[in-house]
């Protein structure tokens, strides 16, 4: 009896040696499935603003659209004109242009019926004498020939499509109007009396296009 008793109390050790054991490993897993911190470190990432840029064409001033005017003009006029185009904005941009012309008859005199024949042209004539040359142009200062205005406007002005105006830069021209004195001859045949009572009205257009994207 006393060696069963032995056997009984061996296996209650073993039993409670392994019960133990097991509490141990059960305890470490606990352990490891806590909450805790490991190292770490938090920094602010780059940061900014954008905007966008400006293009703003400006002809001449901002207070008027009528660039320059002249009236009661005769043979041996000449009057230059200097008007500028200004990139208000802040973008590169490339200017073009672009010209329009329109006459008439405003008062048809006799010398005028005599130079044209008997009936004078509800368009006028003086758009054929009045000749134009550009002196001075955002991309040249050399003076263009003068020509007719009538074959003026057939083409933009010196540098359409190619001058290019910074932002807050800009550009001059130049135009020099005459109308040319016909000497001969001296009576009412005269070519320039054709151009009495006549009006002539020249536009234009200015366009100016972001150089590039990007």
């Amino acid at each position: 009896m006393a060696v069963q008793e032995n056997e009984k109390k061996s296996k209650r050790r073993k039993v409670g040696l392994v019960v133990g054991v097991v509490a141990a490993v059960v305890a470490a897993a606990a352990i490891g499935a806590g909450t805790y911190a490991a190292f770490t470190d938090s920094e602010a990432g780059p940061e900014g603003t954008q905007t966008s840029g400006t293009l703003d064409l400006v002809v001449g001033d901002t207070t008027t659209s009528t660039l320059f005017t002249a009236t009661n003009i005769a043979p041996g006029y000449k009057k230059d004109v200097t008007f500028t185009v200004s990139n208000t904005g802040t973008i590169q941009g490339t200017l073009s242009n672009s010209l329009t012309l329109s006459g008439k008859d405003v008062t048809c005199t006799e010398p005028e019926r005599t130079a044209e024949g008997g009936a004078c042209k509800a368009g006028g004539d003086l758009q054929d004498q009045l000749t134009v040359s550009v002196l001075a142009s955002p991309v040249s200062t050399v003076a263009t020939p003068a020509v007719a205005l009538t074959d003026f406007v057939k083409g933009p002005l010196p540098g359409s499509g190619t001058a290019t105006l910074a932002g807050g830069a800009s550009g001059t021209y130049t135009l020099r109007f005459e109308l040319p004195n016909v000497a001969t001859p001296t009576d009412e045949s005269n070519p320039n009396n054709k151009v009495q009572g006549d009006s002539v009205t020249l536009g234009s257009r200015f366009t100016l296009v972001q150089t590039t994207i990007g």
